[in-house]
């Protein structure tokens, strides 16, 4: 009882206690779930319209278009250069931020493609021209439908295919991706052509306007003017106030709305060999040059030095390079060249043998995937006498493909030297992947000179020593120089040269120097006056200063102080000179003239075509009031770019050609197509979008 008793004596406590407990839970529970909430705001490259685009979305498609790219170059024998990654971050960018747009719109408008439309397009009656062009036979120029079929029957089903290595099925799965990519795509487009033709028939063309744009190009008028320029009013006449700038300001800053925009100060260092290196690779180049020329071992002696190994390849001497074929040309074999320079380069051949035979072998093959088994019957039935044309659909066959000896890098050695050792039967090769092949030689070339020809290529680059050295010198500069002000004022004796550049965001590099990224994306994440790291560029090593920072908005009024200056005393000027000549009478050209102490002077053919006038330059006020003005009328004064004008028509000349309103029509029809082409720049100019990709990228 005594137990209860205390209890209940303590039961207020025991609610402050739990209420606080809970709050405590609860402070938490909404900390973490606000810091979810924070992370989530923060994760995310771009917001179109308040709809997000997050960081791992982006960077999935990124990796996909970077494995294309990777792909296409693979296929070209090439690697894809270090400089596209940023090109294709700002082109993924920009096609995930225009999709949102679309998609705003055609949701709008109620705009979609169906299943059985896109099914249409992918396997059906109306194939879009892109498979078409995928599976159309070089040979005989038509789409080849069932090679399609069987395409998707292997990606969609590689085991009942016969399909069930790991390799294999990892290299279908990728194709399976890349079709279904494909399909998207292929969506969107059909999509997006709906609504282009939906917004090219709201912008048709009216009589009204074919008749006014027809005027617009064949009337012109000649007209006599005098002009008062701005120049005859003294500048030390015309005070300009802060209010004047203000409101010169106010009338052209609409114009120069400007992203967020870092100024950057940097130094580039180009690594480049120093006279140590060139000296070290003289003595190497002299040191190999016997045992190149007589080595029994020649390629062992190439593969050992030469920057390029050592090619067992014949080669057709017309299509070598020009030194080279020279040097063929007059040659024993056997014989060698001295060491060449040239192109930061020593360069040395070696003749080792010659011939005269085919350039090129052209050969009929039908191919296998590695662990076909089928490729021993199919051989059989090739060699009891049945035509390669008639195999099954499901048979890969290439009626010509050209082959010449320097292709080995592509297609291995063994498939060409089995080529060029042919007879006139079927035989069976490997290619590379180890693709097998039933092939015969249909045609060979005429019999050419080609040779053999080792080359030792030693090039000069700069040395680790080099590199480190210059890198030293640039950081002990930074470490000596750590503030903004020194860093610029102290490089020109410091051997260093200061170049400016203005970044944006959504830039790919930097101004002027490519592949530069890194810099762009450490500047947005920099404060004013902060230094950068060392970063190296291509050849270069770059380290930076963040200037300035503009911020998204106007261009700021003291950065244009200098053009409205300019802009406001030619307002007041303009102003001056028109009250003057408002006292002229009687009202005529000449008049005017005098007050003007100018003389009378003519343009021709001025047109609302052009707004630019003959003898006077860009002067679209000139041309409005002359198009309008009837003949013989003198205008009132007309404020323009260089001075004040007065002006009178005094010929309208006639027109030169009859007026067609079909072909008016017709042409002012291409003329809103392609401005409704620009509907998606002005989607982006009137949405609000937030780009954030530069945090992370």
């Amino acid at each position: 009882m005594a137990t209860l008793e205390k209890i209940r004596s303590k039961a207020a406590m025991l609610v402050v206690v739990i209420g606080i407990a809970l709050l405590a839970f609860i402070i938490g529970d909404f900390l973490n779930s606000g810091q979810s909430f924070f992370m989530m705001n923060q994760n995310k490259v771009a917001t179109v319209n308040g709809t997000a685009i997050g960081v791992e979305e982006y960077q999935e498609r990124v990796n996909a278009r970077t494995e294309q790219m990777q792909a296409m170059y693979q296929q070209n024998g090439m690697s894809m250069p270090d400089g596209m990654s940023a090109t294709i971050q700002m082109e993924v960018y920009d096609q995930m931020v225009s999709e949102k747009l679309m998609t705003e719109e055609l949701e709008a408008v109620g705009i979609a493609v169906s299943d059985a439309e896109l099914q249409d397009m992918l396997t059906g009656n109306n194939i879009h021209p892109e498979i078409v062009r995928s599976f159309t036979d070089p040979q005989t120029g038509i789409f080849d439908r069932q090679a399609l079929d069987n395409y998707l029957s292997v990606i969609f089903n590689p085991e009942e295919n016969g399909y069930t290595e790991p390799a294999q099925l990892e290299q279908i799965a990728m194709q399976r991706q890349a079709w279904l990519d494909m399909e998207e795509q292929i969506r969107q487009a059909r999509a997006y052509e709906k609504f282009m033709n939906l917004l090219n028939a709201a912008v048709m063309p009216n009589k009204v306007d074919a008749e006014m744009a027809f005027a617009a190009q064949t009337k012109s008028v000649d007209v006599a003017y005098a002009v008062q320029p701005y120049m005859s009013v003294a500048d030390s006449t015309v005070e300009v106030s802060k209010s004047d700038l203000q409101a010169e300001y106010n009338k052209l800053k609409a114009r120069y709305e400007t992203p967020e925009v870092r100024t950057i100060r940097y130094i580039a260092v180009d690594v480049v060999p120093s006279a140590d290196d060139y000296a070290k690779v003289e003595e190497k180049i002299n040191m190999v040059q016997a045992q190149f020329a007589t080595s029994d071992d020649v390629a062992t002696v190439v593969d050992n030095n030469s920057d390029v190994p050592y090619e067992d390849v014949f080669v057709a001497v017309s299509s070598m390079p020009a030194d080279m074929k020279n040097f063929v040309e007059t040659a024993k074999v056997g014989d060698a060249t001295e060491p060449a320079f040239a192109n930061d380069a020593y360069t040395m051949y070696r003749l080792m043998d010659a011939k005269t035979a085919p350039d090129t072998v052209t050969v009929s093959l039908v191919s296998f995937a590695m662990g076909d088994t089928r490729i021993d019957s199919v051989y059989n039935v090739l060699a009891a006498g049945t035509a390669m044309d008639a195999l099954g659909a499901d048979v890969n066959v290439t009626k010509e493909f050209a082959v010449t000896e320097g292709m080995y890098n592509n297609l291995g050695r063994q498939f060409v030297n089995d080529v060029f050792a042919a007879g006139n039967g079927y035989f069976k090769t490997e290619s590379f992947g180890g693709v097998q092949h039933i092939a015969k030689v249909v045609k060979r070339s005429a019999p050419v000179a080609k040779a053999k020809v080792a080359t030792m290529t030693i090039g000069v680059a700069p040395s680790v020593d080099t590199e480190t050295n210059l890198y030293n010198a640039l950081s002990s500069y930074v470490a000596k120089y750590n503030n903004a002000q020194q860093f610029v004022d102290s490089a020109y004796v410091a051997g260093y040269t200061i170049m400016p550049a203005d970044c944006q965001a959504t830039q790919a590099s930097v101004p002027g120097m490519k592949n530069s990224r890194q810099i762009v994306h450490w500047a947005f994440n920099a404060k004013k006056g902060e230094i950068s790291e060392i970063f190296e560029v291509d050849d270069r090593y770059v380290v930076a200063v963040v200037e300035k920072i503009v911020k998204e908005g106007y261009r700021p009024m003291e950065d244009m102080e200098t053009m409205l200056t300019s802009a406001a005393r030619r307002t007041k000027k303009a102003a001056v000179i028109t009250e003057q000549l408002a006292a002229v009478t009687p009202a005529t050209l000449e008049a005017y003239a005098t007050a003007m102490n100018a003389s009378v002077d003519t343009a021709k053919f001025v047109s609302m075509a052009s707004l630019s006038v003959a003898g006077l330059g860009y002067e679209p006020a000139v041309v409005g009031v002359a198009s309008g003005l009837e003949a013989g009328v003198v205008s009132a004064p007309v404020v323009g770019n260089r001075g004040v004008y007065v002006l009178q028509v005094v010929n309208e000349n006639p027109v030169s050609r009859p007026y067609n309103e079909d072909a008016e029509m017709s042409r002012l029809q291409q003329q809103y197509t392609g401005a409704a082409n620009q509907f998606l720049e002005v989607l982006k100019e009137k949405a609000d979008i937030e780009n954030t990709l530069v945090r992370f990228f």
